[in-house]
């Protein structure tokens, strides 16, 4: 099994994004050609050229979608894909302000270990193995190999995760399917919170809010939900504490 992990917004004081999100796109290897293919496909049909690299400040921006017929366009044809993908998504959602700047240690941030937690549950329920791929590359992200490897052989949580492979991968997102659609999503998870449609309808004029509304849902029916063995809950959209990362 492949779990691609990409974030939208950063989990930093003054940040301008007040609910930062992390996903992760979990998808068996033996489809991993056949859902290139349709996101390339869609590249192909609507954009005119598959070489596109698909982030959602680019691609799903309202600014965007109400200037552009094209992004629109492109927009409903990718989720309509889909919908129909066979993927499974996870989110952990933070919410701000966030004070200062975390210790330096070895511990894993807690966006990254619970999306980990529901990664193990998936690849058990599937008698699968989970290869975790992320983003960029160590450098960027700061020693999260060594914070990872700490998790998975220093914590009894992380020892007890068999079902996923001791060092995570750093991949080129220009060139990887599994992380641009994970961008994608984390784009519209995040836009869906911080416009508050969880809890407010977009006003009627507002197409762009509708469409990040009908987004989510299709995001949202692509998750799973887990009971652990000794009854604890773990949603597939998991929110963290205010201020936690």
């Amino acid at each position: 099994m492949l779990a691609f992990i990409d974030e939208s917004g950063q989990p930093q004081p003054n940040s301008p994004n007040p609910r930062p999100v992390v996903v992760v796109i979990c998808y068996d290897e033996r489809d991993s050609r056949s859902i290139s293919g349709q996101i390339h496909a869609v590249k192909r049909d609507v954009l005119g050229r598959e070489q596109v690299e698909l982030k959602g400040q680019t691609m799903l921006s309202g600014r965007k979608f109400r200037r552009r017929s094209q992004s629109r366009s492109f927009a409903e044809e990718f989720f309509a894909v889909l919908r129909n993908l066979p993927l499974t998504v996870f989110a952990t959602i933070m919410e701000g302000p966030f004070a200062g700047v975390p210790p330096v240690d070895n511990r894993l941030e807690n966006r990254f270990r619970f999306l980990s937690q529901r990664v193990e549950l998936l690849a058990e329920q599937r008698d699968s193995f989970a290869n975790v791929l992320f983003d960029g590359d160590s450098g960027q992200l700061k020693g999260l190999s060594e914070r990872f490897a700490h998790y998975l052989f220093r914590s009894d949580e992380g020892r007890a995760s068999i079902h996923i492979a001791d060092t995570p991968a750093f991949v080129d997102s220009a060139s990887s399917a599994g992380i641009q659609i994970a961008d994608m999503c984390a784009y519209v998870v995040r836009s869906y919170q911080e416009n508050r449609l969880f809890a407010d309808p977009p006003p009627a004029e507002d197409e762009y809010l509708h469409a990040v509304r009908r987004w989510y849902r299709v995001i949202e029916e692509k998750t799973a939900n887990f009971t652990t063995y000794d009854g604890e809950s773990r949603p597939g959209f998991y929110f963290l504490r205010q201020g936690e990362r």
